[in-house]
Protein backbone atom coordinates (compact mmCIF):
# COMPACT_ATOMS: atom_id res chain seq x y z
CA UNK A 1 0.00 0.00 0.00
CA UNK A 2 2.58 2.32 0.81
CA UNK A 3 6.07 3.11 -0.94
CA UNK A 4 8.44 2.33 1.34
CA UNK A 5 11.95 4.03 0.86
CA UNK A 6 14.85 5.00 2.90
CA UNK A 7 15.25 8.85 3.08
CA UNK A 8 17.94 10.96 4.99
CA UNK A 9 18.32 7.61 7.32
CA UNK A 10 14.45 7.63 8.15
CA UNK A 11 12.04 5.00 6.37
CA UNK A 12 9.35 6.71 4.03
CA UNK A 13 6.14 4.83 4.28
CA UNK A 14 3.87 7.52 2.64
CA UNK A 15 2.17 6.23 -0.76
CA UNK A 16 3.67 8.01 -3.87
CA UNK A 17 2.17 9.02 -7.53
CA UNK A 18 3.51 9.57 -10.93
CA UNK A 19 1.70 10.49 -14.09
CA UNK A 20 2.34 8.52 -17.41
CA UNK A 21 1.56 7.10 -20.38
CA UNK A 22 -0.18 3.65 -20.72
CA UNK A 23 0.83 1.01 -22.81
CA UNK A 24 -1.62 -1.13 -24.59
CA UNK A 25 -2.21 -4.43 -23.40
CA UNK A 26 -1.26 -5.83 -26.97
CA UNK A 27 2.19 -4.11 -26.83
CA UNK A 28 2.36 -5.04 -23.24
CA UNK A 29 2.28 -8.66 -24.65
CA UNK A 30 4.52 -8.27 -27.03
CA UNK A 31 7.04 -6.73 -24.87
CA UNK A 32 6.39 -9.44 -22.35
CA UNK A 33 7.21 -12.23 -24.87
CA UNK A 34 10.56 -10.24 -25.86
CA UNK A 35 11.96 -9.58 -21.86
CA UNK A 36 11.29 -13.21 -21.42
CA UNK A 37 14.08 -13.80 -24.64
CA UNK A 38 16.14 -11.16 -23.17
CA UNK A 39 16.48 -12.43 -19.64
CA UNK A 40 19.08 -15.45 -20.37
CA UNK A 41 21.52 -13.15 -22.06
CA UNK A 42 20.94 -10.00 -19.97
CA UNK A 43 20.76 -10.63 -16.35
CA UNK A 44 19.11 -7.97 -14.24
CA UNK A 45 18.00 -8.66 -10.56
CA UNK A 46 14.19 -7.17 -11.37
CA UNK A 47 12.25 -7.44 -14.31
CA UNK A 48 9.02 -5.42 -14.58
CA UNK A 49 5.67 -6.85 -14.40
CA UNK A 50 3.86 -6.92 -17.96
CA UNK A 51 1.20 -4.86 -16.44
CA UNK A 52 3.56 -2.30 -14.90
CA UNK A 53 5.17 -1.43 -18.35
CA UNK A 54 4.46 2.67 -18.98
CA UNK A 55 5.97 5.97 -19.95
CA UNK A 56 6.55 8.07 -17.16
CA UNK A 57 6.04 11.62 -17.66
CA UNK A 58 6.55 13.44 -14.08
CA UNK A 59 7.34 11.09 -10.81
CA UNK A 60 5.08 13.36 -7.99
CA UNK A 61 6.33 11.45 -5.12
CA UNK A 62 3.95 12.29 -2.29
CA UNK A 63 0.44 13.58 -2.60
CA UNK A 64 -1.53 15.79 -0.58
CA UNK A 65 -5.03 15.77 -0.93
CA UNK A 66 -5.12 19.34 -1.66
CA UNK A 67 -2.65 18.33 -4.70
CA UNK A 68 -4.93 15.65 -5.82
CA UNK A 69 -7.45 18.15 -5.40
CA UNK A 70 -5.61 20.67 -7.97
CA UNK A 71 -4.35 17.85 -10.47
CA UNK A 72 -7.99 16.75 -10.75
CA UNK A 73 -8.97 20.83 -11.30
CA UNK A 74 -6.35 21.54 -14.07
CA UNK A 75 -4.89 18.35 -15.26
CA UNK A 76 -7.46 17.76 -17.50
CA UNK A 77 -7.95 20.84 -19.55
CA UNK A 78 -4.51 20.98 -19.84
CA UNK A 79 -4.42 17.58 -21.39
CA UNK A 80 -7.24 18.09 -23.80
CA UNK A 81 -5.27 20.73 -25.45
CA UNK A 82 -3.08 17.75 -27.26
CA UNK A 83 -4.64 15.45 -29.80
CA UNK A 84 -3.72 11.53 -29.65
CA UNK A 85 -0.14 10.88 -31.54
CA UNK A 86 1.48 7.48 -32.18
CA UNK A 87 4.69 6.80 -30.26
CA UNK A 88 7.32 4.47 -31.79
CA UNK A 89 9.86 2.24 -29.84
CA UNK A 90 13.05 2.56 -31.44
CA UNK A 91 15.91 1.32 -29.40
CA UNK A 92 17.18 -0.70 -26.30
CA UNK A 93 19.59 1.86 -23.86
CA UNK A 94 20.48 1.31 -20.25
CA UNK A 95 20.85 4.39 -17.42
CA UNK A 96 24.37 3.94 -14.68
CA UNK A 97 27.22 2.31 -14.80
CA UNK A 98 27.48 1.02 -18.86
CA UNK A 99 29.02 -2.02 -17.67
CA UNK A 100 26.65 -2.55 -14.53
CA UNK A 101 23.48 -0.38 -14.91
CA UNK A 102 20.98 0.00 -12.54
CA UNK A 103 18.02 0.54 -15.33
CA UNK A 104 17.41 -1.20 -18.78
CA UNK A 105 14.91 0.15 -20.90
CA UNK A 106 13.34 0.86 -24.38
CA UNK A 107 13.56 4.46 -26.06
CA UNK A 108 11.27 5.71 -28.13
CA UNK A 109 11.52 8.09 -31.67
CA UNK A 110 12.11 11.92 -30.72
CA UNK A 111 8.35 13.40 -30.99
CA UNK A 112 7.48 16.81 -30.88
CA UNK A 113 3.96 15.99 -29.25
CA UNK A 114 5.49 13.64 -26.45
CA UNK A 115 7.62 16.79 -25.37
CA UNK A 116 4.69 18.88 -25.26
CA UNK A 117 2.84 16.43 -23.62
CA UNK A 118 5.38 16.20 -20.97
CA UNK A 119 6.03 19.65 -20.88
CA UNK A 120 1.97 20.43 -20.08
CA UNK A 121 1.81 18.16 -17.77
CA UNK A 122 4.79 19.08 -16.09
CA UNK A 123 4.67 22.68 -15.73
CA UNK A 124 0.99 22.13 -14.10
CA UNK A 125 2.66 19.84 -11.18
CA UNK A 126 5.19 22.66 -10.85
CA UNK A 127 2.32 25.03 -10.71
CA UNK A 128 0.67 22.89 -7.76
CA UNK A 129 3.95 22.49 -5.88
CA UNK A 130 5.54 19.02 -6.75
CA UNK A 131 9.08 18.98 -6.40
CA UNK A 132 10.10 17.35 -9.82
CA UNK A 133 13.46 15.63 -11.46
CA UNK A 134 15.19 18.34 -13.02
CA UNK A 135 17.14 16.68 -15.10
CA UNK A 136 16.58 16.52 -18.99
CA UNK A 137 13.52 14.16 -20.18
CA UNK A 138 14.77 11.02 -21.69
CA UNK A 139 11.47 8.95 -22.44
CA UNK A 140 11.71 5.55 -22.04
CA UNK A 141 9.80 2.00 -21.05
CA UNK A 142 11.99 0.34 -18.03
CA UNK A 143 12.36 -3.03 -18.23
CA UNK A 144 14.51 -4.04 -15.58
CA UNK A 145 16.29 -3.25 -12.96
CA UNK A 146 20.28 -3.71 -11.28
CA UNK A 147 22.53 -5.53 -13.57
CA UNK A 148 23.63 -8.57 -11.30
CA UNK A 149 26.37 -10.29 -13.84
CA UNK A 150 28.25 -12.59 -14.28
CA UNK A 151 30.13 -10.19 -16.19
CA UNK A 152 29.60 -6.57 -17.12
CA UNK A 153 27.04 -5.45 -19.99
CA UNK A 154 28.49 -4.61 -23.67
CA UNK A 155 27.20 -2.98 -26.37
CA UNK A 156 27.18 -6.05 -28.00
CA UNK A 157 24.94 -7.57 -25.70
CA UNK A 158 22.04 -4.79 -26.16
CA UNK A 159 22.68 -4.98 -30.42
CA UNK A 160 22.17 -8.64 -30.11
CA UNK A 161 19.05 -8.85 -27.59
CA UNK A 162 15.58 -9.03 -29.05
CA UNK A 163 14.92 -5.76 -30.48
CA UNK A 164 11.14 -4.79 -31.18
CA UNK A 165 10.05 -1.98 -34.40
CA UNK A 166 6.78 -1.10 -32.70
CA UNK A 167 4.46 2.04 -32.07
CA UNK A 168 1.20 2.79 -30.09
CA UNK A 169 -1.00 5.60 -29.97
CA UNK A 170 -1.08 7.99 -26.73
CA UNK A 171 -4.84 8.79 -26.35
CA UNK A 172 -4.30 9.56 -21.87
CA UNK A 173 -2.56 10.72 -19.02
CA UNK A 174 -2.88 8.05 -16.14
CA UNK A 175 -2.40 9.12 -12.50
CA UNK A 176 -0.59 5.94 -10.86
CA UNK A 177 -0.40 5.06 -7.29
CA UNK A 178 2.54 2.65 -6.34
CA UNK A 179 2.04 -1.01 -3.90
CA UNK A 180 5.74 -2.05 -3.21
CA UNK A 181 3.84 -4.92 -1.89
CA UNK A 182 1.63 -6.26 -4.65
CA UNK A 183 2.89 -7.42 -7.77
CA UNK A 184 1.85 -5.60 -10.91
CA UNK A 185 2.38 -2.69 -8.30
CA UNK A 186 1.18 0.44 -9.87
CA UNK A 187 -2.47 0.91 -9.62
CA UNK A 188 -4.21 3.18 -12.17
CA UNK A 189 -5.92 5.81 -9.71
CA UNK A 190 -7.59 8.65 -12.64
CA UNK A 191 -7.70 8.67 -16.09
CA UNK A 192 -6.84 12.05 -18.45
CA UNK A 193 -8.04 11.41 -22.10
CA UNK A 194 -6.03 14.06 -24.60
CA UNK A 195 -8.93 16.03 -26.76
Amino acid sequence: MNWKIWKDGMMDTHTHYFLALPIPMELKEKLSLSMKNMKNELPFTRWVHPDDLHLTLAFLGRMEPSQKKRIMELLPNVVKQHEPFTIVLNNLGTFGNPQSPRIFWYGVEESEQLFSLRKSVYDVCQNIGFTLDTRPFHPHITLARKWKGPGSMTEDKLQSSSSLSQSFQVNNVILYETHLDRMPKYEEKEEFPLI
